[in-house]
């Protein structure tokens, strides 16, 4: 078949239709769920983080300096040894890729030729599939003399699973491991490319780390195989952004650690609230849930997406009445569950469970808060401004009110926006959370001292948003908190609440200070939000409303 180029009349030159190999004429690209409607969707498909890294809005004005003009440093040293570090390996070993899913793609290249096989055991992930192909070999789930690469991944995606014996098995040919899920749970396996030759672990920064959108990921591999794989990477094909980004999650892993201990503890509740629901629950290692529906999971992905919410449904005739969750924030988790006809036991009966949400999204920020009054005091906090995420960690340990608050916002502009956004959004969630208030004690007195520095704090539950701050700080920073926006913050939140707020302190230390004052407030929330049995749910006040 021939046909002319371009719609000049003058251009005469025929040209036959680019040959395209026979075992990929039918190929497709990797899919995501399809035909999702416009709006606000609850995703809980994707396997990844609802939030960003807690330390991501401080990354703008270091990416600022980043050489966008310049070709990344192809040797990428600087990455490779804080992998090693990170990971217990010679940086040699080390090979970055974009995202896992590269990784995969240059194990099949590096290994398989057409006529080969490759094996991975049923349910896999389809990539596997895709890759296996583009390297002209075929997928089998058989062993067999012919397969040169052996696909494994633990955590297994998608049931959940840890390591069997199958994936621990000693092989001839290339061993490829994949442990995109391993921060989660499961065993670490990093070790058999250390003690094997033939055996390649594929990491990410997508899952625990919350970095999918910057897509790298890497390779641990013993050095002969490592070399090879970096000869057959595209040159510098990893952006300066995103190693950038690797780098400040790794000198801050231990929030990583953190979020994911929260993710799996969110995880545990889910699995709880569904398995008493009477539906079957894959016991889990990585960041989601398998779930057996028992029914054809279509129709009940359908009647989910008609309510906004989006989970992830399978191909595979095995996993057909299988539905794949991951968990978003505690409250949209609550959606779903409510949607599946399970509820997570709430933190106080039914009847009295005092839960307040508010988001505020603008050009400016994007907030998502959730506060439970009647709480254990757990935080999981991510402003970007780590001492405003420091002293919301101490105001719900001290005052017992969980708080779930994230936010993204213009912190290249300043910090004002931020803080007051999230005051805002902080004071909507407890007022929503206190309803009319009827029964509280209302009013709360506090002093917290912390070394030399002492603070006293008095709230009023009445309604009238109104503050009186008196904290006088030497200095013009906390931290990388203004000492200005201290009382505009308690000033916000005091108005968005209906609360009032009195705080007043000193001290020889503005950071002693400022926590003082932030631990005093929270035991006088603490107070102020208790239930008075004496008044029998009746408004505390001599006007019968607030």
């Amino acid at each position: 078949m021939t046909e002319k180029l371009g719609s000049d009349p003058n251009f005469s030159a025929a040209v036959t239709a680019p040959p395209i190999r026979a075992d990929l004429l039918d190929a497709e690209p990797y899919h995501w769920e399809e035909g999702l409607p416009a709006g606000r969707l609850r995703r809980f498909d994707m396997n990844l983080s609802p939030v960003p890294p807690a330390w991501y809005g401080r990354a703008v004005a270091t990416l600022g300096r980043v050489a966008v003009q310049s070709y990344p440093d192809a040797t990428y040293i600087g990455l490779k040894e804080a992998i090693g570090e990170h990971t217990g390996f010679d940086p040699e070993c080390v090979v970055l890729t974009g995202g896992a899913d590269e990784g995969a793609q240059l194990c099949a290249l590096l290994t398989l030729r057409p006529g080969d096989e490759a094996y991975v055991r049923r349910p896999f992930y389809s990539w596997y599939a895709n890759v296996t192909r583009l390297a002209g070999a075929t997928l089998v789930h058989e062993p067999s003399p012919r397969v040169r690469l052996w696909w494994s991944c633990v955590p297994h995606n998608p049931t959940g699973a840890d390591a069997t014996d199958d994936d621990l098995a000693e092989r001839d040919g290339l061993v490829v491991i994949d442990q995109a899920y391993v921060e989660f749970g499961g065993r670490d396996l990093a070790r058999l490319a250390r003690e094997r030759e033939n055996t390649v672990i594929l990491r990410t920064f997508s899952k625990a780390f919350a970095l999918a959108g910057a897509r790298i990921g890497y390779i641990l591999a013993p050095p002969a195989v490592a070399r090879r794989l970096d000869a057959i990477r595209p040159p510098a094909s990893i952006s300066t952004f995103s190693v950038a980004l690797a780098a400040m999650a790794l000198r801050d892993a231990d929030e990583m650690r953190a979020r994911a201990a929260a993710t799996v503890a969110e995880l545990d509740r889910m699995a709880g609230a569904l398995r008493a629901a009477g539906l079957d629950v894959a016991d889990s290692c990585a960041n989601f849930l398998l779930v057996d529906v028992r029914e054809p999971a279509a129709g009940v992905s359908k009647r989910l997406l008609d309510q906004g919410l989006v989970v992830r449904t399978f191909a595979d005739p095995a996993l057909s009445t299988h539905i794949r969750i991951s968990p978003a924030t505690v409250a949209d988790d609550d959606v779903l569950l409510a949607a599946l006809g399970a509820h997570a036991a709430p933190s106080a009966p039914a009847a009295e469970a005092r839960v307040g949400t508010a988001e505020r999204r603008t050009a400016e920020t994007d907030v998502l808060c959730r506060v439970v009054l009647d709480g254990s005091g757990r935080a999981a906090v991510a402003t970007g401004i780590g001492m405003l995420d420091h002293m919301l960690t101490a105001l719900a340990a001290h005052s017992l009110i969980d708080v779930e608050l994230h936010c993204t916002g213009d912190l290249w502009v300043d910090e004002h926006h931020t803080v007051e956004d999230v005051a805002i959004v902080l004071g909507q969630a407890l007022d929503a959370a206190l309803g009319d208030r009827a029964g509280v004690s209302r009013f709360g007195d506090a002093r917290a001292p912390l070394d030399e520095a002492l603070a006293h704090a008095t709230v009023d539950l009445g309604g009238r948003g109104v503050s009186a701050v008196e904290l006088p700080f030497a200095g013009e920073r906390i931290g990388v908190l203004p000492g200005s926006l201290v009382p505009h913050f308690f000033d916000t939140l005091a108005r968005s609440g209906r609360i009032g707020i009195h705080i007043s302190g000193a001290g020889a230390d503005d950071h002693h200070v400022l926590e003082a004052a932030f631990k005093a407030l929270a035991r006088a929330l603490r107070a102020a939000v208790a239930l008075d049995e004496r008044r029998a749910g009746a408004i505390p006040s001599t006007k019968g409303s607030l």
